[in-house]
Parts: C-alpha cells; structure tokens; sequence
C-alpha cells in the first residue's frame, strides 16, 4: 500500500526468499504511485547487485525502472548526501536491502523522519535460514510488511526458504565452505519449503 499524506513518514517492508517477486512488488507499488498518484519516486540499489545491469532494478516478471547504485557500506556521508537528494522525493526505496550494512536502519528512519514513503525490499533469511542482514530490524519498525512467498524447487509447496546449491547439492552448516553473499540466480540458488529445505 502507497500511503503517503505528508503529514508523518510511512514505512513498507517487503521481505521473502529469493524467487518470490519481492523486487516486482516494490517496482508495481512505486510505478503505481508514480503514474497514478503522481508522487516522485526515487529507488536505490546496492552496487554489489548487478545482474540486471547499473540503472535498473529488475523483476523476474520483466517489470523494471529507473534505480540508482549506491554503497553497500552506508556511512554518515552516503546517508547525508541521499537525504539530500530525496529532499524532494514522495517515496524512497531500497532493493536488495539484506546487503546494504547496518547503517541502512538509520538512514531509512531519518527519511521517514524528513515524512517519507520508504519501501525496503530484502531476503528473508541466508541461505543457511538465519536472519539476513537489517531486514529483521527494519521490520520492527515497520508500519506494514508483505511477506513474500515463493514456490519449493521441490515439491511445489509454497516457500520461505533459499537453499544454496552447488551441482544440485544443498550446501548446508555442515558443510559449508563458500561465503555469505553470493550473487547468483537459479543456477546457485533455489525455493524451498519446511519440508525440502536441507539445513544439516
């Protein structure tokens, strides 16, 4: 929901596993209030994310619009500079959110401050199904949250899980060896349910 009188700041998260359309939902809430509400809609995305290219953010579904690439590292100078920039922006937005550093939660509580529309978009949970990044954070402070759902690799079951593969094989606590963030798509990458997701 697009919710935005000026008169105090509203914050949106949309969180779920990979494979979900979380970044369809935040590009279709802001291209409907851009287009239909005529509200100026900034979106952001971390540099780290570039599968789709530098000046997009992508869904899977083939919506798309204009973002901007910042920082995963937000620091008291990227926060003041995009504060000023959004000076006259209805809605700020933040895709891939589980990358960006801690310092995301601050600046996603001055924007709302400065009465903002703030969508954040973001995984869930890592692959090894511990909360990943601000996002847990971020939705205590929520004003609403979508959850997300995908559909199970494996048995079609809805999804909240993201299992990291390596040639097919899950790659688990046990037997883990490969670093936290790795950007990949359904060649590294697949929905889970409860009951596929291989955690041991």
């Amino acid at each position: 929901m697009i919710y935005n009188d000026g008169k105090a700041g509203f914050l949106t998260v949309i969180t779920g596993p990979m494979f979900s359309e979380k970044s369809g939902e935040l590009i279709k809430q802001c291209l409907l209030s851009r287009n239909y509400q005529n509200k100026a809609v900034r979106i952001y995305k971390p540099a780290i994310d570039d599968r789709y290219g530098e000046d997009e953010v992508v869904s899977r579904i083939g919506l798309h619009m204009p973002a901007t690439n910042i920082s995963q590292e937000i620091d008291s100078v990227l926060s003041a500079r995009i504060l000023a920039d959004c000076r006259e922006m209805d809605i700020v937005a933040f895709d891939e959110a589980q990358f960006f550093s801690p310092g995301i939660v601050e600046l996603v509580l001055a924007l709302i401050e400065q009465k903002k529309q703030v969508l954040v978009a973001g995984l869930n949970l890592d692959y090894l199904a511990r909360p990943f990044g601000s996002l847990g954070e971020l939705t205590l402070y929520a004003d609403e949250v979508i959850v997300k759902k995908a559909y199970c690799k494996c048995c079609g079951r809805p999804a909240m899980y993201t299992q990291r593969v390596i040639d097919g094989r899950p790659v688990t606590a046990s037997n883990v060896g490969s670093k936290l963030v790795l950007i990949g798509d359904h060649e590294s990458y697949e929905a889970r349910c409860r009951l596929c997701f291989v955690k041991e």
